[in-house]
């Protein structure tokens, strides 16, 4: 039994607890890669104590050219959907992120970090490792935290089960018809088969991107804006987000994948 003085103590202690466990997320990346094909896919699972909070698992929009780049590739996503979407002003929070590639975890945490990758894509390595500190730098200033471990493959299940569900059945479809990795550059050229209307839209959501290519935008707003009816720009907005172009975030929130 608890005295007054006691109850009161324990009851505090179990609030910060509760306190504590909503406020740390535990997320947990991997990437799986075919050296033939050059086909990346990956996946990040957002856990809150027991509970998946998001399981995103796709294909790598972007060409790799090793499993490596792969794995960078979806720490990369994972603290992208961390800037986005969970990060509060005002609120201290911890989020620990788990990859099983050391050099996932030191191509980020390691300013000394040399091994060659994307090499061909300096634009894409600088905008990563820019997008850490940015998300480091808003998560510290609210006395939060913010980690990357590595773990080994046999903790990281279930990551690695949704990569490679994404890969089998891009791997079966590679073997009906071949498989198109697009990039900004190549979608653009894309936009030439589309009409008017959908044209202004892609160029209206691109250029309403911030540097974190998230859009803050509601449908109406869209459709007073390009003066179109709602219904059009719904419509397109699907087509997208079916295309792993855009995802939806919540209402009036939008993320570029490209």
């Amino acid at each position: 039994m608890f005295d007054k003085y006691e109850l009161i103590v324990y009851n505090a202690k179990k609030g910060c607890d509760i306190l504590e466990k909503e406020s740390t997320y535990i997320i947990y990346t991997d990437a799986s890669f075919d050296d033939f094909t050059k086909v990346g896919t990956y996946a990040v699972i957002v856990m809150q104590g027991n509970s998946v909070l998001k399981r995103t698992a796709k294909r790598c929009r972007i060409q790799m050219k090793s499993s490596t780049e792969c794995e960078i590739f979806a720490v990369y996503q994972a603290i992208n959907i961390i800037l986005n979407m969970y990060v509060k002003n005002g609120k201290k929070q911890k989020f620990k992120l788990r990859t099983d590639s050391i050099d996932a975890k030191d191509f980020f945490a390691d300013n000394n970090y040399t091994s060659k990758v994307f090499l061909d894509n300096s634009e894409l390595s600088m905008l990563m490792r820019k997008t850490y500190k940015t998300v480091c730098k808003k998560i510290l200033k609210e006395k939060g935290d913010f980690s990357i471990t590595w773990i080994p493959r046999e903790a990281n299940k279930m990551a690695h089960k949704w990569s490679y569900i994404v890969f089998q059945r891009i791997r079966g479809d590679n073997e009906k018809k071949e498989i198109l990795l697009i990039d900004k550059e190549s979608f653009f050229k894309l936009l030439s088969n589309k009409n008017k209307r959908q044209n202004e839209i892609i160029k209206y959501l691109f250029c309403n991107s911030d540097e974190h290519k998230l859009i803050i935008k509601t449908q109406k707003e869209m459709a007073d804006t390009l003066n179109m009816p709602i219904s059009v720009i719904n419509k397109n907005l699907k087509e997208l987000i079916e295309l792993d172009v855009l995802e939806k975030v919540q209402n009036g929130k939008y993320v570029i994948l490209i």
